[in-house]
């Protein structure tokens, strides 16, 4: 809420179940909480809590993660973009979502609006050790999520798609003749018409014999 809170009792709190945003907006105001709307059951177990940059990353690999920082400050006021790579050095006084990592830095997302830092959204350092850049790796929290998130090896589904033809037998182009059955290729001798005989009549040639 407004007045702050800590992820670990957030999350904790979830498990019972949570009002779903179109049924229960939020209004950036101050006012009474509502019972009306009925609660959606949320797949995840246990809250995990850990500390360190490596324990960051590898949290990340699978999801979304809560995490503290040092916000009260001019680093965070006026940020707008590139890597912050400083920070006053304060304790942690506020909650954002980690959202990625690459080889040398870290990916948040602030409550803040997309107005605020690189469309709401900022980049911290890492491998400065200890806490982390802004205490970033402080307190790392998220929740462990029910079921086995890994792809499963389920049958594909079949497709829609014609298969193409796997043998001649299923193709519709007519076979090339084989060797051994191959018509002749020699265009047939044209029969010549007969002459006539020295006697004055038409006839056959003689034959050979």
């Amino acid at each position: 809420g407004c007045r702050g809170g800590w992820p670990q009792a957030a999350m904790d709190w979830l498990k019972d179940g949570a009002c779903l945003e179109s049924t229960y907006p939020y209004t950036a105001q101050t006012g009474s909480c509502s019972t009306s709307c009925a609660k959606t059951k949320l797949s995840f177990g246990q809250t995990i809590k850990s500390t360190g940059e490596d324990k960051l990353a590898s949290a990340l690999d699978s999801q979304p993660v809560s995490v503290l920082v040092e916000s009260g400050n001019a680093v965070w006021r006026n940020y707008k973009s590139g890597v912050v790579t400083q920070c006053p050095g304060g304790h942690s006084d506020h909650a954002v979502i980690a959202v990625g990592y690459d080889a040398t830095s870290f990916k948040i997302k602030n409550s803040w609006g997309t107005s605020w830092g690189n469309g709401g959204y900022m980049t911290l350092k890492r491998g400065v050790g200890g806490k982390g850049m802004c205490n970033v790796a402080e307190a790392v929290v998220y929740p462990a999520l029910a079921g086995d998130v890994k792809p499963t090896s389920q049958s594909p589904t079949p497709s829609t798609r014609k298969p193409f033809p796997t043998s001649p037998s299923s193709s519709t182009r007519k076979p090339f003749p084989s060797s051994s059955n191959a018509p002749p290729t020699t265009k047939p001798r044209r029969t010549r018409k007969p002459r006539a005989s020295k006697g004055g009549h038409s006839g056959a040639y003689p034959s050979d014999n």
